[in-house]
């Protein structure tokens, strides 16, 4: 089966992810014996010096067969025949379900009915999915975006385009039953948003048995319970810790109380935006590390902890636990079950989890969680795509 995977992504090549999310999944189809290609747009701008060792491409019409990339021009994945051109079985979309997308998906089902979009989604789609919720993801979600601007400049905007987003519900909505009713299969993350989903589908009036909850494929022969490597009282987080997102601010005002009271726990918080100097001299902080390190890092930790204002999935989240961490995070965020990580954000309640985890874990160690394995989600995928009449 020829099966083309296309996200709407500029990229260099040394910037290619085969360890997660659709690359990942690219490479499970060609294990399973498909022909799988990553569509992807290749990045204008030189890579940067010393290269990254990241990918073995050295120019996007590489032919290395280790790496199985179509690069297309935004122009060619709206057209019709470049679709038909590469005769694909199936087709993948990481489009988010955003409707202005909708020209690449006429594209592709021209060339064939099986078509599957990742929706990438929370389920807070719309202001008809809980109002005091999407009024809060749309203020986060633009405040993330505009984060480097002034507060008195980001703070009003964010505020306003929340506003716009719930009075222009009815356009939103017109716009997403479009696209749902364009599409044959859609695949949600969590059992949660695909509750979500289900609903809103039937609200808008589209068939929401199109809707499917499907994890994202995890890198398991890396991220895995490693019972030779013993587990220390060690707290691991992982984010962009430049974003409003992540919330940064509250891991380390939650972080430093609790390490203040039990002192014989340390913290890793790995990623970029961090400043050179940790704030507690048991916070290390850490640049971002390859996915083997990572996962050595998760294996030895007990808690993974998040700080998050909003995820869809929660990838990081996801690896911990099968590396047997314990999860403790905001209530919003949903986790691979059907159920929240523990209460709200305030950093007393997220100090208590915090206390209340680190007294169990001395006696009870953390199972990891059933793994979602890249070959499972893609046999998975497949099995769905055999339905698509």
């Amino acid at each position: 089966m020829k099966i083309l995977i296309y996200t709407d992504l500029t990229i260099r090549p040394d910037q290619l992810f085969w360890h997660r999310d659709l690359g990942l999944l690219t490479k499970a189809f060609r294990a399973l014996g498909h022909n799988a290609l990553l569509v992807v747009h290749p990045a204008t701008e030189p890579p940067p010096l010393p290269t990254s060792a990241a990918s073995k491409i050295n120019h996007p019409t590489s032919k290395i067969p280790e790496e199985p990339v179509l690069w297309a021009s935004p122009s060619q994945v709206r057209d019709k025949e470049w679709w038909k051109n590469h005769h694909p079985d199936l087709v993948i979309l990481g489009l988010w379900t955003r409707p202005k997308y909708d020209p690449i998906r006429r594209a592709a089902l021209s060339a064939t009915p099986r078509v599957i979009e990742r929706a990438d989604s929370d389920g807070m789609r719309t202001a008809s999915c809980g109002l005091p919720t999407y009024a809060k993801r749309r203020f986060d979600y633009f405040r993330d975006r505009t984060y480097h601007w002034p507060s008195l400049l980001s703070i009003p905007a964010s505020i306003f385009y929340s506003l716009s987003s719930i009075i222009a519900t009815p356009w939103i909505e017109y716009r997403l039953r479009k696209t749902l009713e364009l599409l044959p299969t859609i695949l949600v993350e969590t059992p949660h948003a695909t509750e979500l989903w289900k609903s809103l589908a039937t609200r808008l009036g589209v068939d929401p048995s199109k809707i499917h909850c499907v994890h994202h494929p995890i890198q398991t022969d890396i991220f895995k319970f490693d019972p030779v490597i013993q587990k220390k009282n060690q707290i691991i987080s992982v984010g962009r810790w430049d974003s409003y997102q992540k919330n940064l601010p509250l891991l380390l005002k939650t972080l430093r109380a609790f390490l203040d009271k039990y002192p014989t726990w340390t913290s890793l918080v790995i990623g970029p935006g961090l400043t050179n100097k940790s704030p507690h001299p048991r916070i290390t902080f850490l640049p971002p590390l390859s996915p083997s390190d990572l996962a050595r890092n998760m294996q030895a930790s007990k808690i993974f902890f998040s700080s998050s204002r909003y995820e869809s999935f929660g990838l990081a989240a996801a690896e911990a636990a099968t590396c047997a961490c314990a999860i403790i995070g905001p209530s919003e965020i949903h986790s691979q079950r059907n159920e929240p990580t523990f209460f709200n954000s305030p950093s007393s309640l997220l100090l208590a989890k915090l206390a209340d985890a680190s007294f169990l874990l001395c006696n009870h160690p953390t199972r990891p969680l059933p793994s979602f394995t890249p070959l499972e989600i893609a046999q998975q995928v497949i099995r769905l795509s055999q339905s698509i009449l």
